[in-house]
């Protein structure tokens, strides 16, 4: 149930990250996956301005310049402090669903993502992760999901409810299945 969740969450660094292609718009996101998108998130994309989007690729286009998320927000204050007011009410809402987790499920997923991050500044970088390395980095994180109590996974599933229902989704745990097997 959780390979989706990890895989989610890796694939939520990729996703995450300053890249140089933004979409222009959620209508550009293909419908299969809009519905998995909080509805904050959808209202951060649709308020994004011309202009913010322009600020946000040419800052985006600099992403190896950035060390830390935080060095990529205070980039984005500088170009448009409006998107950064913006990115940051985003950035405040996953931080505050953190917050809310019990210590458990909070270590654990502070724990994922930081080696979430790991992977994706050495991608940045130019080192690719191996596809093993990922694999073994999804397994670790299963089993380490399952080895949480009753109540650290229900406080996941509380305030991430979103990656919960990938978890449970049949079609997106075949799909993980395939790739970490």
């Amino acid at each position: 149930m959780f390979r989706a969740t990890i895989f989610a969450c890796l694939a939520l660094a990729a996703f995450c990250a300053p890249v140089p292609d933004v979409p222009n718009s959620v209508d550009d996101i293909p419908t299969e996956y809009k519905s998995l998108i909080p509805k904050e998130v959808v209202d951060h994309l649709q308020s994004i301005t011309p202009e913010e989007r322009k600020a946000l690729k040419e800052v985006a286009q600099r992403y190896k310049e950035f060390k830390s998320e935080q060095d990529f927000l205070d980039a984005l204050k500088v170009k448009s402090p409006s998107l950064h007011e913006k990115a940051q009410k985003l950035h405040n809402l996953v931080e505050e669903k953190i917050k809310n987790l019990n210590d458990e499920a909070k270590a654990f997923v502070k724990k994922l993502i930081a080696d979430v991050r790991k992977i994706h500044g050495a991608y940045l970088k130019g080192e690719k992760p191996s596809l093993d390395s990922l694999k073994k980095s999804v397994k670790t994180y299963i089993d380490e999901y399952k080895s949480l109590s009753d109540g650290a996974k229900a406080s996941i599933a509380k305030e991430f409810p979103i990656l919960t229902g990938l978890a449970k989704n049949e079609k997106v745990k075949a799909i993980i299945g395939k790739y970490i097997n």
